[in-house]
């Protein structure tokens, strides 16, 4: 009788010693699954609007460069000649000459949705990616002020002489492998270009 309790401890301990049953592993390593899909879906969901953003970062930047650099370039001309395949199609380049320089030319190729800048026959693209860019120009006219100039209506020449604004407006697309596209549609201001005089 005095070793009944010995036993009943024994027995006790035994049974604090076991290790898990089928199931408890069973339902433990489900949640640990479900546990782990959840934590490299987030990490998957981050990384990837990390990779977007960087996009929507890298093509703003892209754009505003250019669109600074060719304000630079408007700021300073004194003459713009206008370029385009055929008098009814769209304008699709643009050549600004500043005092005592060589002309700086501006083309944009649909074909490779690029827009790229050469002057001294050293070519830069500026923007890639671009889905379409349209140049828009501008006179000033005495009864309603700032005009803007229908292309199709005048000759280059023409356009060359009563331009005395211009405006370039962008969309530009970034495409990757599993990822959204992304886009961004870019307006830049008018650019006046103060030294040129406007011809009517």
């Amino acid at each position: 009788m005095a070793s009944t309790p010995i036993i009943t401890r024994l027995h006790r301990k035994r049974a604090r010693s076991r290790g898990f049953t089928l199931v408890e592993l069973l339902i433990g390593a489900s949640l640990s699954a479900f546990i782990l899909a959840g934590v490299l879906s987030a990490m998957l969901m981050i990384a990837r609007s990390g990779y977007l953003l960087n996009n929507y970062i890298e093509m703003e930047k892209e754009a505003r460069t250019a669109l600074e650099t060719i304000a630079v370039d408007a700021r300073i001309t004194e003459s713009i000649s206008w370029q385009r395949d055929s008098d009814t199609s769209p304008l699709d380049g643009i050549i600004l000459t500043a005092p005592g320089a060589t002309g700086i030319r501006y083309d944009y190729d649909s074909a490779a949705g690029t827009l790229s800048r050469t002057e001294n026959g050293s070519v830069r693209i500026l923007v890639s990616g671009i889905q379409s860019l349209t140049f828009s120009a501008y006179k000033y006219a005495d009864a309603t002020g700032i005009e803007m100039i229908v292309p199709a209506n005048t000759t280059l020449s023409n356009l060359n002489g009563v331009t005395k604004m211009m405006q370039i407006s962008l969309s530009s697309i970034r495409s990757r492998t599993s990822l959204v596209d992304a886009t961004n549609n870019v307006v830049s201001a008018r650019y006046v270009l103060r030294n040129k005089v406007q011809t009517n």
